[in-house]
């Protein structure tokens, strides 16, 4: 029953995701009574009743990009019997949606869709515990609604738990696909933006007997709950990883990270907790992981886990190479960073200044220019900085080197990233001075 309402349930977590953070946003909430819905774009009045909104409308589902669940079983017909024929495979989807903003006045729909993008990208992965309390508080708005009545009879302890983790990332649209999407909608334009949601809806536990040629073993489909590190710190490249779920442990294990798989000795698993160092072929980013359970007799046969995500966040330091304009009153500078783990060509690379003094007040960006090959070392060219002390952070994909702050008050903490760690000294290669 749980998974029948998988698709439904990610809607309702990115729904709530959404309404709590239009209470707690001041600047939203100046707007006045804003509503969050999940219908189609047609039902949504306009003109004269129209008000200040935002509706997520699913418009699209497709395969999982990431998940292949059979290409590398090289499964012969005589293999398929071996396995009970009422297992099943876990199902991979990709759900797209359509993000809108309405509003009668004068940049309320500007407001309400910049807030919605801020905060769907400040969290692009949630995993089974954020799921669990947002389906909890779905059922608690209106113990009416369809939703609801749905999830009463089963477990959302269970339901969350068979989604693991759900990763939001955007899409956009040229004009030619949203004019494409919108005359299919078949109603009036308003300023929206694209989501893609991939989840994974997990078949319902099942036992299934395996024929090892003169007696028979009972298997698990293994399961990933969380995937996290030693103390709960963020992931960087000189983690280890921590992952922890059931039944991981299978007569041979294997780890897939990025669609490269990585064998792991016995010794080192038990059946609800795997740890192991950070791969280095990883680049930092989003990054899918899965368990492999294979047998010595069937090498080609592979029982996977469901589809995880983690954050791999990148480590760096920085120096100051070049000043020039030291007659002005603003500096031009090259910035050099280096990278652990390495930059790939594919990757968009953002660097952020923020002066210690005014951080709120005096800040820059600056995206890197594409790189042909991967590489550890990126040079950033700046133009009019203020002269002063800066801490430095870089984006690759979405994802945020690490402030380490050193002792006393933060100036800024709810400005930068939350996840801080405190150490000796000052701060690792991520302050600079510009004289």
């Amino acid at each position: 029953m749980s998974n029948v309402l998988s698709i439904a349930a990610v809607t309702a977590v990115i729904k709530d995701l959404i309404e709590n953070g239009l209470v707690s946003d001041a600047i939203v909430s100046s707007i006045g009574d804003v509503m969050v819905t999940a219908l189609p774009p047609d039902r949504i009045s306009v003109e004269a009743d129209e008000r200040p909104q935002l509706n997520l409308f699913l418009y699209q589902i497709s395969p999982n990009r990431n998940a292949n669940w059979s290409a590398n079983t090289a499964e012969k017909p005589s293999d398929r019997s071996t396995i009970d024929r009422h297992s099943t495979q876990p199902l991979a989807l990709d759900l797209y949606y359509l993000l809108t903003a309405y509003g009668a006045k004068d940049f309320q729909a500007e407001l309400l869709l910049g807030y919605a993008i801020n905060l769907l990208y400040k969290i692009p992965v949630l995993n089974s515990d954020q799921i669990e309390t947002a389906l909890t508080n779905a059922t608690k708005i209106s113990a009416a609604n369809v939703f609801s009545q749905a999830l009463s009879a089963i477990s959302t302890t269970e339901l969350a738990q068979n989604l693991g983790q759900i990763k939001i990332s955007s899409e956009f649209l040229n004009l030619e696909e949203t004019s494409r999407l919108w005359s299919l909608l078949q109603t009036h334009y308003r300023p929206s933006t694209a989501y893609r949601v991939s989840m994974i809806s997990i078949p319902e536990r099942q036992e299934y007997q395996q024929d090892r040629g003169g007696g028979n073993i009972s298997c698990s489909i293994p399961q990933i709950d969380r995937v996290t590190t030693l103390g709960d710190r963020s992931i960087t490249a000189s983690s280890s990883l921590l992952i922890r779920g059931r039944d991981l442990r299978g007569e041979i294990t294997h780890i897939r990270i990025d669609k490269k798989d990585i064998s792991i000795a016995n010794q080192d698993v038990n059946p609800t907790q795997i740890n192991i160092k950070v791969p280095a072929h990883l680049y930092a980013g989003v990054q899918g992981i899965q368990i492999l359970h294979s047998s010595i007799d069937s090498p080609h046969q592979l029982i996977e886990s469901n589809l995880a995500a983690f954050i791999l966040h990148p480590e760096i330091a920085a120096t100051v190479t070049k000043v020039e304009g030291k007659d002005r009153d603003t500096r031009s500078v090259e910035i050099a960073v280096k990278f652990s783990p390495q930059v790939s060509p594919s990757q968009q690379v953002v660097l952020r200044l923020n002066a210690e003094s005014k951080p709120q007040e005096i800040a820059y960006s600056c995206t890197a220019t594409p790189v042909s090959t991967d590489t550890d070392l990126l040079t950033f060219q700046l133009q009019n900085i203020v002269p002063g002390t800066y801490l430095v952070r870089v984006r690759v994909d979405g994802a945020e080197s690490l402030l380490q702050v050193i002792g006393g008050a933060f100036p800024f903490a709810e400005r930068l990233p939350s996840q801080m760690e405190n150490r000796s000294g000052k701060y690792d290669g991520i302050q600079i001075v510009i004289s």
